[in-house]
């Protein structure tokens, strides 16, 4: 084994490794937090939405981009510490999870097996509750549009004797001093 110079210190490539792997780790770790973070938002966002609370669904949604955006930034980090561990350990810059784990060193291979194992389902989470948010906001939109369109078809009013008419959507005037 080739020794490496840190900081003063001298170390092993071991050493140099295991500590790339503990912070591929952490940074799944908070992978994992913000993914926890985003279904929580999503989940709060459907509570709203089937609750009919729409006054609160702008915060629900800005909460939602907020938590995707800390995700998005996340994602960048974690390529960040997988690139350089793949170079420590002399793999493909395009490594995957699961080849990491399958070249590490002990206990790294459990360790990031688990990751990707609640990473995957924390994204199918995700996914999950995305659609059935998105199929509410379609279904939603459909009510509102159906109930514009039926407004824009007709009006009921009353002629000049008093009796129910109907006309053709467009500006009304009404006669002031009736």
């Amino acid at each position: 084994m080739r020794d490496v110079y840190r900081g003063g210190l001298a170390t092993h490539d071991s050493d140099v490794i295991a500590d790339a792997f503990g912070c591929v780790s952490g940074v799944l770790w908070a992978e994992r937090e913000a993914l926890e973070l985003l279904l929580f938002t999503l989940v709060q966002e459907q509570l709203i939405l089937t609750s009919g609370s729409t006054r609160w669904l702008h915060r629900a949604d800005a909460q939602v981009r907020a938590a995707v955006e800390r995700l998005r930034s996340g994602e960048v980090v974690r390529a960040a510490e997988v690139e350089a561990l793949a170079l420590a350990q002399r793999l493909p810059l395009q490594t995957t999870l699961a080849e990491l784990a399958d070249s590490a060193p002990e206990p790294w291979p459990m360790v990031l097996t688990e990751h990707r194992t609640a990473l995957r389902a924390l994204v199918f989470e995700v996914e999950a509750v995305a659609s059935d948010n998105r199929r509410l906001l379609e279904a939603g939109e459909a009510a509102i549009r159906g109930t514009l369109d039926g407004l824009g078809l007709s009006v009921a009013t009353y002629d000049a004797s008093g009796s129910a008419a109907r006309t053709a959507r467009g500006p009304l005037l009404f006669d002031e001093q009736a």
